[in-house]
C-alpha cells in the first residue's frame, strides 16, 4: 500500500486511528509491516503490499480457493478481449471518463478482473475482498499509485463514513450472508451526492432454472477440492455436450437446468479471446466451479433492492436491469451512515 492511503484508514473494530509500522518499503510503498490501532491496540498486518483487516477462513473461502488457481483467465489483459470492460460500461451506463478524479470503493474485488478496468478509469481506487483471492491480484495493479487493495470484511470496512464518491458492488452482494445488511454497511461509505452501483442475482423464475440451485445443496458438504476433482472427471464429456445442445435454441434453457457444466467456448471465440482451446475449457470449468461452491447465494428482486437504497438515504434510483438486478442510486441524506451492520464471520 502507498503511505498516502493511511489518511483514509481507521480501525474496522473501533474506528480508532491507525499507526503504521513499516518493515519493508519501496519509496512510499509499504511492502511489509503492520497497522496498529491507537485505541484498541489491534494489529493488522501488511504483507505483499496488502493490508489484512481480516485473516483466516470466512464464508467466502470458495472464492479464494478458485481465484488463486484461475486468476488470469477472465482478465481482459490476459484473454485479449474487452469483455470485462464492456460489461462494466454497459451495466453502469458510465463513459470511460466519468470516474476521472473520483474516489471509488470496489466492494468485493476477487482477483482483480474488474479492478484492472476501474484502476484505469478512477482517480483513486480502493478495492476490498473478504477472501484470500486478494493474493492473486497482479503486482502491476498493486504498484499503481492510485490503487489500494486490501483484505477486509465488507460489513466492517476500515474507513470513516462517507469517504467515497462512488461505491461499486458487482456480482458480490448475493454471496454475503445477509444482503440488506451488507448493502447498509457498504452504503455508509458513500458521501452525500455520491453514487452506489449494485448488481445482484434476481428472483425471476427463469433465472432460478439453473443447475446450481438444485445441485449445490447436494454437494455443499464436500470439500472444494473434491468438487473440483468431480468436475475434472465429468467435464471432458459434459463440456462438448453442452456446447452442441446449446446451439439449438429451444434446448438452451433445459440444458442450463439439467446439465451441470458451462460452455463459454463459442462466446469467447466470438469475442476474439486469445485463449487456447484448453484455456477456453478451463474458463468454463472455472465458471462451473464458481456456480456450485459459494456458501451463500441469495437472489433479490428489483423492488427489494430499491428498498435498500431508500432505507439508506439514497434517491434517484435507476434500475438499469431486472434480470439480473442492476441499480444505481445517489445519496441524498445520511440515513444509516453511522450504523455499522454486524456480521459474524464463519
Amino acid at each position: 500500500m502507498r503511505k498516502h492511503f493511511l489518511d483514509l484508514l481507521v480501525c474496522p473494530e473501533c474506528a480508532g486511528p491507525l499507526e503504521l509500522n513499516c518493515r519493508a518499503a519501496d519509496a512510499d510503498a509499504v511492502l511489509e509491516g503492520e497497522l496498529r490501532c491507537s485505541n484498541c491496540e489491534r494489529v493488522f498486518p501488511i504483507r505483499n503490499r496488502i493490508p489484512r483487516f481480516i485473516e483466516g477462513r470466512t464464508y467466502a473461502e470458495s472464492f479464494g480457493w478458485q481465484w488463486n488457481r484461475f486468476h488470469k483467465l477472465q482478465r481482459d489483459s490476459y484473454n485479449g478481449t474487452t469483455l470485462v470492460r464492456d460489461t462494466i460500461l454497459k451495466r453502469s451506463g458510465w463513459r470511460p471518463g466519468d470516474l476521472r478524479d473520483k474516489r471509488v470503493l470496489e466492494c468485493g474485488c476477487g482477483s482483480g478482473n474488474d479492478t484492472e478496468i476501474l484502476a484505469g478509469m478512477a482517480g483513486t481506487l480502493v478495492s476490498a475482498d473478504i477472501s484470500e483471492s486478494v493474493d492473486s491480484i497482479p503486482r502491476e495493479l498493486l504498484v499503481r499509485e492510485n490503487v489500494l487493495a486490501m483484505r477486509a470484511d465488507l460489513h466492517r470496512l476500515p474507513f470513516r463514513p462517507q469517504q467515497f464518491d462512488v461505491a461499486y458492488c458487482h456480482r458480490v452482494i448475493q454471496h454475503t450472508p445477509d444482503p440488506p445488511s451488507a448493502f447498509s454497511a457498504m452504503a455508509r461509505h458513500v458521501r452525500n451526492g455520491g453514487i452506489f452501483f449494485v448488481h445482484t442475482y434476481d428472483t425471476h423464475w427463469k433465472s432460478l432454472l439453473q443447475f446450481k440451485y438444485w445441485l449445490r445443496p447436494l454437494i455443499r458438504p464436500l470439500p472444494h477440492a473434491a468438487i473440483f476433482r468431480m468436475l475434472r472427471i465429468i467435464g471432458p464429456a459434459l463440456y462438448p455436450t453442452v456446447g452442441a445442445l446449446s446451439r439449438i435454441a429451444f434446448l438452451r434453457r433445459p440444458v442450463r437446468l439439467l446439465i451441470p457444466f458451462e460452455n463459454y467456448g463459442r462466446a469467447l471465440k466470438k469475442a476474439g479471446a486469445k485463449l487456447t482451446r484448453r484455456e477456453r475449457y478451463e474458463y468454463s470449468l472455472l465458471v462451473t466451479f464458481d456456480a456450485l461452491t459459494p456458501r451463500h447465494d441469495h437472489p433479490s428482486s428489483a423492488a427489494e433492492v430499491e428498498r435498500w437504497f431508500g432505507n439508506n438515504g439514497f434517491a434517484n434510483v435507476s434500475v438499469r436491469s431486472r434480470n439480473p438486478v442492476i441499480a444505481i442510486g445517489t445519496r441524498t441524506s445520511a440515513v444509516g451512515a453511522q450504523r455499522a451492520a454486524p456480521c459474524a464471520v464463519a
